[in-house]
């Protein structure tokens, strides 16, 4: 760690290491640990995190107002052009609606069964309110690879492409992150 805490130490400019050794040396006859433990203390605080820097998900009372915000997200739907379609059907919350978007349409929902759905999601209650609880893009999809991948009992996410996959990856699902979560996952 001590290695850690040297590189962090270095000042960009030459003046300032030639200062700072002249104080190193005058201050080694003190004491070096009070020093070292307090100013590694203070450039840890100042650094951001990754997770600072993501853009956090507005709250949204139901699944379908989330995934709707997601879609629409510049960067979530990133790549998603005016000529990809889609339709999604998904179970949550004991409701059937789905996800989709016409050729050079918008992104819209409705509440019922879809006719020609690309993939069927089946999204556990308890999974819901954890995905609804998720503060930014990146945790969002953690929980969702989770709840895939190991289903427990109360939470789980259940895939059934109902396309070729060539077909859905023509359409954008293996460019576009929401999409790319949404089914590929079950690749």
């Amino acid at each position: 760690m001590s290695r850690f805490f040297r590189r962090k130490k270095k000042p960009k400019t030459e003046e300032a290491p030639a200062e700072e050794t002249e104080s190193v040396v005058a201050a080694a006859p003190e004491s070096e640990v009070p020093t070292t433990t307090e100013e590694p203390a203070a450039t840890e605080v100042s650094e951001p995190t990754t997770e600072d820097k993501e853009e956090t998900i507005p709250y949204h009372d139901s699944i379908q107002d989330r995934l709707v915000y997601m879609f629409n997200d510049a960067v979530m739907a990133d790549g998603l052009e005016g000529t990809h379609e889609f339709t999604l059907e998904f179970m949550a919350m004991g409701e059937r609606f789905w996800v989709g978007k016409a050729a050079l349409g918008e992104i819209e929902t409705k509440v019922d069964k879809a006719a020609d759905e690309d993939a069927h999601i089946r999204i556990s209650n308890e999974s819901v309110s954890d995905l609804l609880a998720a503060a930014n893009f990146s945790e969002f999809s953690k929980i969702y690879l989770k709840h895939y991948k190991t289903s427990e009992a109360g939470k789980f996410i259940k895939i059934e492409i109902r396309k070729p996959i060539i077909d859905l990856n023509r359409q954008g699902y293996a460019r576009v992150p929401i999409l790319k979560l949404l089914i590929g996952a079950s690749r």
